[in-house]
């Protein structure tokens, strides 16, 4: 599990995202990873290899992180954040307010969590 954590954090420190309390931050972080570990092994695949999945599990981590975040109303400077996120040839930018934009940055990394059902497995 600290590889993973450390990869978040290495994710989030490229991206601006992390907060200051470093300690508060990798709390958060297991917590997000154990959500989305319980979610792959009950409704994706409870004997999927986390290898196989390992950049879109580190990618909808950091989605459920920002979204416990702001759950716990704990805030993220966003000014020097993303403002706009390229992925193969297409590129989103945005432009929304202050309030709004960590809510679609959350949402961008959780949207990956439909690309986890191409893994789905049918269990008897």
């Amino acid at each position: 599990m600290e590889e993973i954590i450390f990869k978040v954090e290495s994710k989030l420190l490229t991206l601006k995202l992390a907060i200051e309390d470093s300690i508060l931050s990798r709390k958060i972080i297991k917590m997000a990873i154990v959500s989305i570990q319980k979610f792959i092994k009950a409704e994706i695949n409870p004997f999927i290899e986390f290898s196989l999945i390992e950049d879109i599990f580190i990618d909808v981590v950091i989605g459920e992180y920002l979204r416990l975040l702001e759950v716990a109303n704990i805030g993220i400077d966003l000014e020097e954040a993303i403002k706009t996120i390229k992925e193969g040839d297409t590129s989103i930018t945005y432009f929304e307010k202050k309030e709004n934009r960590l809510n679609i940055v959350s949402n961008y990394f959780l949207e990956k969590k439909r690309m986890l059902y191409n893994f789905k497995a049918i269990c008897w």
